[in-house]
């Protein structure tokens, strides 16, 4: 890995997103960046249209491929899972008997950019009520960044 100088003229990339109240959570390191692997790979699953059909973004990511994207072994990250399960941060629900299972992420309630969005967010803590129904406010980071040509300016106090 080449590192080079943040400067004026850079622009970051290929970064993971760790929404700034979790920091304030008794949640151990692991636990965060494993947090930080799921809502990026939320991301692209939101993408890609992988939502149940409530309208809740899944993940779906192996617990062997999770271990080595953090360096660290199968154990620790079904712990860490299970830290993330009893915070609320994460609901897991394995479709069928022998189907991988779907990750259902629940974010702070000020994460997103647009307005207050939809009364069905669920907040942490809390495990997502699939009987509200209608799909999640987008993340519209990625168009905020597109209205000026360099990157998003996050103001003070705002958290990814």
């Amino acid at each position: 890995m080449k590192l080079v100088r943040y400067g004026r003229e850079g622009a970051l990339t290929n970064y993971l997103p760790l929404p700034r109240p979790l920091l304030e959570l008794d949640l151990s390191g692991t636990a965060l960046l494993l947090y930080a692997l799921l809502l990026d790979r939320a991301t692209l699953s939101q993408k890609n249209g992988w939502w149940s059909e409530e309208g809740w973004v899944y993940v779906r990511y192996p617990i062997a491929r999770l271990a080595a994207a953090l360096g660290r072994g199968t154990t620790v990250v079904k712990k860490r899972l299970k830290e993330l399960e009893q915070a609320g941060l994460i609901r897991r629900v394995t479709p069928r008997r022998g189907e991988a299972s779907q990750i259902f992420l629940s974010l702070p309630e000020d994460t997103f950019l647009t307005g207050s969005g939809p009364k069905n967010r669920p907040r942490p803590g809390r495990k997502p009520d699939h009987d509200q129904g209608g799909k999640a406010s987008p993340n519209n980071l990625r168009e905020q960044r597109n209205l000026n040509n360099h990157s998003y300016q996050y103001r003070e106090g705002e958290s990814l």
